[in-house]
């Protein structure tokens, strides 16, 4: 395993990226709880909270596709740059009705600016891997890096805005996001690899990747698995409220993401001789079993300790994804693609909200709602098994020769 990410440090731009997607990508995950923080602080409404957070929610996730499109039309370092300038003035707009005019409606409009604004960072960053490192195994422990770098993002972007909002007040944490956002977008779309991106020839029509039917598989799959997440999310703060320990919940995530992490490094070290399409399907099945041993959690230590390799498959999915969006993407549309997963995480994430909201109201104990959450990961299991053909790997002119050979 440590041959395997010294391989990977060893590549002169490696550790750059790294550092520069930590600093683009943590104020990514962190903004929005500061915005939720900063919103009730200034109209003292959780309700008006939850719409500004949605606002901004869903103004991102409907415009990440189109700032793939452009990165892909027009390069990294142009595009980064404007939608960086745009997002800056959006996030000044926002603090400024915060603390001016703190209207729900104000804030969820600027809101909603600032996520359409959002640079793509991460889906720039992860296009990039393929013209940085030609070999695929030290690719896919690169891709290994980066899903980590988003669970670091997930669990440090929460704690940091917590402690800035403790001390200085939420409109600093938002201001700091804001700040390190930018100067971190700047530095990536300085680096001499992104400068030198060069946007292939564009396929696939208007379209775009949606074109491909194996990244509409593969979409699918990112749905059903947001959907995990989200369902997953609400159990286990049922579970904190039946045992009437609010901290039972944020242990049980703090473990799912602990699993994920682990398994990340374990699927990036390694070699593996199968085709990705069906290393899917496996950490798919996995994944739901995984998921579908918490509902017999009958105890707080149980669950928190089953709640690791619930997690462990969560991150090798995710990379996974990442090297059949690669593969299936058309030629000039690889941003694009990525861009497309993450709207698709995020509208999965949504319906398995409202799945979770719909089974709380109708009095589902915890152990159902593990067992939901488990039966999207089975469901994404089978829609990957009846797109095997979809996502499987291209010929490559050699495999061509030698077929022919044989033939004759």
């Amino acid at each position: 395993m440590r041959e395997a990410y010294r391989r990977l440090w060893r590549h002169r731009w490696v550790p750059s990226l790294l550092l520069v997607g930590v600093c683009a990508r943590v104020p990514l995950q962190a903004y929005t709880f500061g915005v939720l923080l900063l919103t009730v602080e200034r109209t003292g409404s959780y309700a008006a909270a939850g719409v500004v957070g949605a606002a901004g929610g869903i103004a991102y996730a409907a415009g990440v596709p189109v700032h793939g499109r452009l990165v892909d039309r027009f390069g990294q370092t142009r595009s980064l740059t404007v939608a960086t300038a745009i997002n800056a003035v959006a996030f000044a707009g926002l603090l400024t009705a915060a603390y001016s005019q703190p209207a729900t409606g104000a804030l969820a409009a600027w809101s909603a600016i600032v996520g359409l604004s959002l640079p793509p960072v991460a889906a720039a960053a992860r296009a990039l891997w393929s013209q940085v490192i030609g070999d695929e195994e030290i690719r896919r422990t690169a891709l290994a890096v980066d899903a980590m770098v988003l669970d670091v993002a997930l669990i440090a972007g929460p704690l940091l805005v917590s402690a800035v909002s403790a001390t200085a007040g939420p409109g600093w944490a938002v201001g700091g996001c804001a700040a390190v956002l930018l100067g971190g977008t700047l530095w990536f779309s300085s680096l001499p690899p992104s400068r030198a991106w060069a946007p292939a020839r564009r396929t696939g029509g208007l379209a775009g990747p949606l074109r491909s039917p194996g990244i509409i598989v593969l979409l699918s799959v990112s749905v059903l698995a947001g959907a995990l997440l989200g369902v997953l999310r609400v159990a286990f703060a049922g579970y904190a409220d039946r045992t009437a320990d609010p901290a039972v919940g944020g242990l049980a995530l703090a473990a799912f993401g602990a699993g994920s992490l682990i398994g990340g490094l374990v699927y990036g070290a390694r070699p593996w001789r199968s085709d990705s399409g069906v290393r899917m399907r496996v950490i798919l099945a996995g994944y739901a079993c995984g998921v579908a041993l918490l509902a017999a959690a009958p105890n707080v230590p149980a669950l928190v300790t089953l709640s690791v390799p619930a997690g462990f498959f969560l991150a090798p999915l995710v990379i996974c994804n990442f090297e059949l969006i690669g593969r299936c993407a058309p030629e000039g549309t690889l941003t694009e693609a990525f861009a497309w997963g993450i709207t698709a995480t995020f509208a999965g994430s949504a319906l398995g909200n409202l799945v979770a909201a719909a089974l709380v109201d109708a009095g589902a104990e915890p152990a159902f709602m593990f067992a939901s959450a488990a039966g999207f990961a089975a469901l994404a299991a089978a829609v990957a098994a009846l797109g095997t053909r979809l996502l499987a790997a291209a010929p490559t002119p050699a495999d061509t020769d030698r077929s022919a050979e044989k033939g004759s």
